[in-house]
């Protein structure tokens, strides 16, 4: 009796002390998974949010579109034959992407400095729903996500090498999407933006022989944003001729992991796929 009692209390004592163990390391495994997760700090975006509801059917395309009075004084109208290398309704990285149906004609502007042989096209369409921009935004940045290069033939024939770079600077708004194309023979670099407000899609387009400057193409987001959406980006108003300061007087009148084939917008060029070496 005594003995079976001994080995009862052992076994009790044995079940204790692994389940004591168990607990400990449970507790241990816990602080091992949960301490780094904690220490994690998330990067801060300025990037706003937008009430595509509240904005759909409220954003006019036509004021959607970078004006002269944009631009710095270098800066003219350019050929309208230029808007067709647009950036809207292209494929990106091999890939088609549809444009969602449009329920306004395609608005385009056309800009050009003759000071260092730079273009600038500015788009704007207005589509069928809210979400169908959004989801247009979402599937270009799909694209272009795992593309870091793809090869266009140039208006002598040859084929060049075009690396895929990050865009611009931080995005204004949370549904943008942006890149830098970079040709490998230093003949042209092209930037480009492309963003949803409401049901509208707007794009723009940088194409020269070099980056434009620092800020200039934020720059031109941020007044179209103020003149689309003064609600989030003008609070006190869209400065005007009249009102060169805001005041409250809101003017909205229009004023590759990997190579890929691309269809790209430089005017005089083409592209072929790649063939998979690696190479031209």
């Amino acid at each position: 009796m005594s003995s079976w009692l001994r080995r009862s209390g052992d076994q009790v004592l044995r079940g204790a002390l692994l389940l004591a163990i168990l607990v400990a390391s449970g507790v241990v495994l816990g602080f091992a998974v949960g301490y780094p997760v904690s220490r994690i700090e998330f990067e801060e975006s300025d990037a706003v949010r937008l009430d595509h509801a509240r904005l759909a059917g409220e954003v006019d395309p036509a004021a959607a579109l970078v004006t002269g009075a944009d631009l710095p004084l270098t800066w003219v109208e350019g050929d309208p034959a230029v808007g067709s290398f647009g950036l809207l309704g292209l494929g990106f990285c091999g890939e088609e992407v549809d444009l969602p149906t449009a329920l306004s004609p395609k608005e385009v502007a056309v800009f050009a400095n003759p000071a260092d042989d730079a273009f600038l096209i500015s788009e704007a369409v207005r589509v069928d729903r809210w979400q169908s921009a959004r989801g247009y935004v979402d599937d270009v940045a799909a694209s272009v996500r795992g593309c870091d290069q793809f090869f266009r033939t140039d208006g002598r024939g040859n084929r060049v090498r075009v690396e895929i770079r990050e865009g611009m600077g931080d995005p204004p708004i949370t549904d943008h999407v942006a890149r830098t194309f970079v040709a490998e023979d230093g003949s042209s670099v092209q930037v480009w933006a492309l963003m949803s407000v409401g049901d509208v899609l707007i794009a723009l387009q940088h194409i020269g022989p070099t980056r434009p400057p620092e800020g200039f193409l934020d720059d031109l987001q941020d007044k179209l944003l103020a003149r689309v959406d003064p609600t989030d980006f003008a609070p006190g108003g869209v400065p005007s001729a009249d009102d060169p300061v805001g005041g409250g007087v809101t003017d909205t009148s229009p004023t590759d992991d990997g190579a890929a084939d691309e269809t790209e917008a430089i005017p005089g060029g083409t592209v072929e796929p790649d063939d998979g070496d690696g190479g031209p």
